[in-house]
């Protein structure tokens, strides 16, 4: 039950209340329509700002001054969540990616890893396969092939079947990460600042992206790391990676912690751990994974900081106006190589000034949020991984950067693909894929040397403070 603050009658509460909850009908109505909004269009972009600006507006105000409980907002999300189930993929073809990946084991005996799906051209599920990816092997891991592989088996023929499977899941996950940010945090602001965001709610739920399962897990691994469990810890991490190998950022973050905190000893049996279990998934497979991994694409995403400078060297931009656009460059390649050295700096340089707390959220969520923020290859559900450990964290400004920045990821996403598609799209171009990334990094920057250095535990007093908040389970923010 909310308490009123003193001096401050339930009457006096009553508009502010009404004007919350306006915000909240304006985030769901939002997000509901986005679902049904054209994939790539002017109208699309303005309805992800729109909804994103009142979703900020909501979760700033819950956050400086509860007023709503929790009921209303998780109805909220449930609706917003339940139509992004009900419906057909909107933003991307990924699910058909998973589903030939999984059909390749159930239904033509072969491995993901060794072929691609034009060379299963007669599967019924081919022609839903989008073309930019028809001729790539599987660069996810072999835990989430497994579960591709199950999921094709469930679905058999059933295109319907197939989709409900992997959204349904990620909706799955999203619920349990909800309920772990609400049980650890017991704030309206943190939950509504997952729920309600458009690409975690609509877009990962949508499109049945494996990202919200990898955020769970690097959740669960944290909230045990606080707990001084390093061997369950370093396992999450290990089956993480082996969804995506790049949730292994979490370990920078965890290691780096634990080191400035002198649990030498917890550090090695959480990096034992988590190489234990990518080891043994990876094993079967090491030759052919290895070669796909090494081979995957080098290119530019529109909202990577790197897509301005790469435009103006090769006169195109992300993929639009190239006729192979997968072909290998020399260019992409260096650049591919420059944001890789780049997202390896934050997260080490920022990860060890976070590091400096009693909890680890921070850490980790800096070392993850790295990728997507300075990645020459990123889209916006990769956002899954390090919000939910933001979200525990109190909500600060880091965590609201690497927010916006999911935003302005899924907003030069639904760009109309037409270069030439008006002066509105235009401008919009102009802002979302070479000023807005940019931006972002620089705030990125800014904001983490300014947080982590406010958040300084003092050498003489960290000990103490670690050990009360991971013995006691403490909570901060």
């Amino acid at each position: 039950m909310n308490v009123p603050p003193v001096g401050q009658s339930r009457g006096a509460r009553a508009p502010g209340r009404a004007r919350r909850m306006l915000l909240l009908v304006a985030a769901t109505v939002g997000g509901v329509v986005l679902l049904h909004a054209p994939r790539h269009s002017v109208a699309s972009v303005s309805i992800v700002l729109a909804t994103a600006l009142v979703v900020g507006l909501l979760v700033v105000g819950e956050h400086r001054r509860p007023i709503l409980g929790i009921a209303p907002v998780a109805v909220a999300i449930a609706i917003t969540v339940g139509a992004s189930v009900a419906a057909p993929p909107r933003t991307s073809n990924d699910v058909w990616s998973y589903t030939m990946y999984g059909r390749m084991i159930t239904e033509h005996g072969a491995s993901p890893y060794e072929h691609t799906p034009a060379d299963f051209r007669h599967d019924p599920f081919f022609e839903r396969v989008s073309p930019r990816w028809a001729h790539r092997a599987s660069v996810y891991g072999p835990v989430f092939v497994g579960m591709a592989a199950l999921g094709a088996w469930i679905a058999g023929p059933s295109p319907l079947a197939a989709r409900l499977y992997f959204q349904l899941f990620a909706a799955l996950a999203l619920a349990a990460v909800l309920l772990a940010v609400w049980r650890t945090t017991r704030s309206v602001a943190a939950v509504a600042f997952l729920g309600l965001n458009p690409v975690l709610a609509v877009v990962v739920v949508n499109g049945g992206h494996n990202d919200m399962l990898i955020g769970g897990l690097l959740l669960a691994a944290t909230l045990l790391a606080v707990r001084r469990h390093p061997a369950s810890a370093g396992a999450l991490v290990g089956l993480a990676a082996l969804v995506k190998l790049t949730a292994g950022l979490a370990l920078i973050g965890l290691l780096l912690w634990a080191w400035r905190h002198e649990l030498r000893r917890f550090a090695g049996t959480l990096l034992a751990a988590a190489a234990a279990v990518v080891v043994a998934g990876y094993l079967p497979v090491v030759i052919s994974a290895s070669r796909v991994l090494t081979g995957a694409d080098k290119t530019v995403t529109n909202a990577s900081p790197w897509n301005g400078v790469i435009d103006r060297l090769l006169r195109h931009d992300a993929w639009r106006n190239v006729a192979h656009p997968l072909a290998p460059n020399g260019t992409l390649t260096g650049f591919f190589y420059v944001g890789i050295l780049t997202v390896l700096a934050l997260a080490v340089g920022f990860g060890w000034r976070a590091s400096r707390r009693a909890r680890p959220d921070e850490a980790v969520g800096v070392s993850l949020a790295a990728y997507p923020v300075a990645a020459e290859y990123a889209y916006p559900w990769y956002a899954a991984w390090g919000l939910p450990v933001f979200a525990t964290d109190g909500l600060n400004g880091l965590g609201a950067v690497v927010w916006i920045q999911s935003v302005v990821m899924l907003a030069a996403l639904k760009l109309p693909l037409a270069v030439t598609a008006g002066p509105v799209a235009a401008a919009l171009r102009v802002v979302l894929t070479y000023v807005a990334p940019v931006s972002v990094l620089v705030a990125f920057v800014v904001v983490a040397l300014r947080t982590t250095r406010a958040t300084t535990v003092a050498p003489k007093t960290r000990r103490v403070a670690v050990s009360s908040e991971l013995g006691g389970g403490a909570l901060s923010g």
